[in-house]
């Protein structure tokens, strides 16, 4: 098992060159990965049920900025050396695939392949009618939206004709430098259509269970989540043990329960500090000294 830390991206977000300088703290103690949320706003009158949390409560607030998760990975792109970063998740359909398959191959580019995209349908209701898509949609969408980026990363040249999305055939370097010219993809969600996808054509699941707040483990749901993994991957003809497992933990975690996790064939954990620069950098730090070393 691995451990990734997550960037203070929303909330108390550093001033300035923070969060880069979290990243960089990140990669200097040895973490494996760096993980960022992804939202556009947060709306003063929330509607929409956030699902991770037993009766939908959200606990952003409308006051606290939302950094956006696709630049601040060009920027750690730039600042950092080995150290892996990625979105846990990025909700793709909020950016034209065009335009997002760019922005992403370009960084991956400069970073030299150490990009993990994970993505998701999302679900608030008010970011979509924002950016006038169309929620009830949003999950075939999704599909067809991983499906054009996947085609320009590969392909290099390549066109598309589909039901949401169409381009001509046309150069999109520079491609991904990583094994197959692509970038990663980990879906996210907890239910069995989440699962399926990830199962179809993940590279991984974004693994979590409802009512899977960062505060809690929910140990028991995401026993039963793998296994309905497991079993889809069975039925896709998918070795299970091909995806990509990225997980989350919070400093009060111990070893043994970062062990346990493991036992399930979890890869990546990514630890969920919340605070300002300097207590996300010491957070991350004591973590890895007093639990990283018992792993």
């Amino acid at each position: 098992m691995r451990l990734g830390l997550h960037l203070p991206n929303a909330g108390l977000v550093p001033e300035g060159r923070g969060i880069l300088r979290v990243a960089q703290a990140a990669e200097d103690a040895g973490y494996d990965s760096v993980w960022l949320f992804d939202h556009l706003f947060t709306p003063v009158n929330l509607e929409s049920k956030y699902p991770y949390s037993a009766d939908g409560s959200y606990v952003m607030v409308p006051q606290l900025p939302f950094a956006d998760p696709v630049a601040v990975m060009a920027a750690v792109a730039g600042a950092t050396t080995t150290i892996r970063f990625g979105t846990r998740v990025l909700i793709p359909t909020y950016r034209h695939p065009v335009v997002l398959a760019k922005e992403l191959a370009t960084i991956d580019s400069i970073a030299g392949g150490r990009m993990i995209l994970g993505v998701g349908a999302g679900w608030m209701a008010e970011e979509f009618d924002a950016v006038d898509v169309p929620l009830e949609s949003r999950f075939a969408r999704m599909d067809e939206h991983v499906e054009v980026m996947r085609n320009a990363w590969r392909e290099g040249i390549t066109a598309h004709d589909g039901r949401f999305y169409s381009h001509c055939e046309a150069g999109f370097g520079p491609q991904p430098p990583g094994p197959g010219h692509t970038i990663p993809i980990v879906i996210g969600g907890h239910g069995d259509a989440a699962l399926r996808r990830a199962a179809r054509y993940g590279d991984g699941w974004a693994v979590s269970a409802k009512g899977d707040a960062p505060q809690t483990n929910g140990f028991d749901a995401i026993v039963e989540r793998l296994q309905r993994l497991r079993e889809f991957c069975d039925e896709e003809g998918r070795a299970f043990d091909d995806l990509l497992l990225v997980s989350q933990c919070t400093t009060h975690d111990t070893a043994d329960t970062l062990k346990a996790q493991a036992d399930l064939g979890i890869d990546v954990v990514d630890l969920m500090v919340f605070g300002s620069e300097e207590q996300v950098i010491d957070a991350g730090r004591r973590f890895m000294d007093e639990v990283g070393g018992a792993l």
